[in-house]
C-alpha cells in the first residue's frame, strides 16, 4: 500500500509538470494556431538552465524559477517575433505547415546545439530536502514543494486568465479571432504576449522537471507528444481537463514504469492519445 501511494505522489507531481507544458502548448495553438513542435525542447532549456544556476551560482530549484520564468516570456516573444509573425499573412492551412516546419527546426537546432556543447549532456542536479513522514510512509519533500508550486502557479494562471484585462484579451481571441480584432483588441500584441507565456510555463516545468529526473537533449520531441496526448485527453483550450488529463498520464507512466520499465512511458501516451481520439475526439471534457 505504501509502495503504491508513493507511485500516485511521483505520479500526480509529473502530471503536474506535464500540466504546466500542456498548459502553454494549449495556450499557443488556442490563439496562434501554431503546433509548436520545439515546445518540449523548451522545457529541456528550461531544465539546462536551472543545471546551470544551480552548478555556477549554488541557486536552489525554487530560486532559479524566479529567473526563468521571466526570461524565457522574453525568449518566446523574440521567438513569436522573428519566426512567427513573418508567415501570419500566409493561408490558415499554408500558415500551419510553415509552422510546423519553422518550430521542428527550432527543435533539432536546440537539440544539436545542446548535445554538441556538452562533454557530458546528461543532466542532473543534487537537490534534496529532508523527507516528510506520515506514519511509515515517507514523502520527498522537494517533490511536496513542488507540487504545491505547480498548483501555485496553475491557480495563478487561472486568475490571470479569468480575471485581468490581457487574460480576457488571450480568450476572447480562442474563441474569435475575427470578433477580437472588430472589438479593438491588438491580436497581434496578444499572439506575442501568449507565445511568450507558453513558453515560460514550459520552461517553468524544465526546473521542476530537472529537479527530480536527468534530462538530456533529445527528450523534447517525446515530451511534446505527451503534451498532445493530454491536450487531447482534457480537451483543447480546457485548463481543468488539461490538468486532470496530465495528471492521468502522469499516474498512468508512474505505475507502468513500476511494473514493466520506464521505456514504455511514451507507450502509454499513445495508447491514451489513440483511445481518446477514438472513444471522444473532441477529449473527455470537450
Amino acid at each position: 500500500m505504501e509502495v503504491l501511494l508513493q507511485l500516485l505522489i511521483g505520479g500526480i507531481l509529473q502530471g503536474g509538470i506535464y500540466a504546466l507544458g500542456a498548459f502553454g502548448l494549449s495556450l499557443i495553438f488556442g490563439v496562434l494556431r501554431v503546433l509548436n513542435v520545439a515546445h518540449g525542447d523548451f522545457l529541456i532549456l528550461g531544465a539546462y538552465a536551472t543545471f546551470l544556476l544551480y552548478s555556477t551560482l549554488g541557486l536552489s530549484p525554487f530560486v532559479a524559477l524566479a529567473l526563468i520564468f521571466p526570461a524565457f516570456v522574453l525568449i518566446g516573444m523574440a521567438v513569436e517575433r522573428a519566426m512567427i509573425r513573418p508567415i501570419r499573412a500566409q493561408t490558415a492551412h499554408e500558415f500551419l505547415v510553415a509552422s510546423i516546419l519553422i518550430t521542428l527546426g527550432i527543435s533539432l537546432a536546440v537539440e544539436d546545439l545542446l548535445a554538441f556543447s556538452m562533454v557530458q549532456p546528461v543532466k542532473g542536479i543534487d537537490y534534496s530536502l529532508a523527507p516528510f513522514r506520515v506514519g511509515g510512509l515517507v514523502i520527498s519533500t522537494l517533490r511536496l514543494l513542488s507540487l504545491g508550486l505547480i498548483l501555485l502557479l496553475s491557480v495563478a494562471l487561472h486568475f490571470f486568465l479569468q480575471w485581468t484585462l490581457q487574460g480576457k484579451a488571450i480568450r476572447a481571441v480562442i474563441e474569435d479571432r475575427e470578433g477580437a480584432m472588430l472589438a479593438g483588441i491588438n491580436v497581434l500584441a496578444v499572439s506575442r504576449n501568449t507565445f511568450g507565456l507558453g513558453i515560460a510555463l514550459t520552461s517553468a516545468a524544465g526546473v521542476f522537471f530537472i529537479s527530480i529526473i536527468p534530462v538530456e537533449p533529445h527528450m523534447g520531441l517525446p515530451l511534446t507528444l505527451k503534451y498532445l496526448s493530454i491536450i487531447v485527453l482534457g480537451g483543447i483550450g480546457n485548463l481543468p481537463g488539461t490538468l486532470l488529463g496530465a495528471v492521468i498520464l502522469g499516474c498512468s507512466e508512474s505505475l507502468v514504469g513500476f511494473w514493466w520499465g520506464a521505456e514504455w512511458s511514451l507507450t502509454v501516451a499513445f495508447v491514451i492519445l489513440i483511445t481518446i481520439l477514438l472513444w471522444r475526439p473532441k477529449g473527455l471534457f470537450g
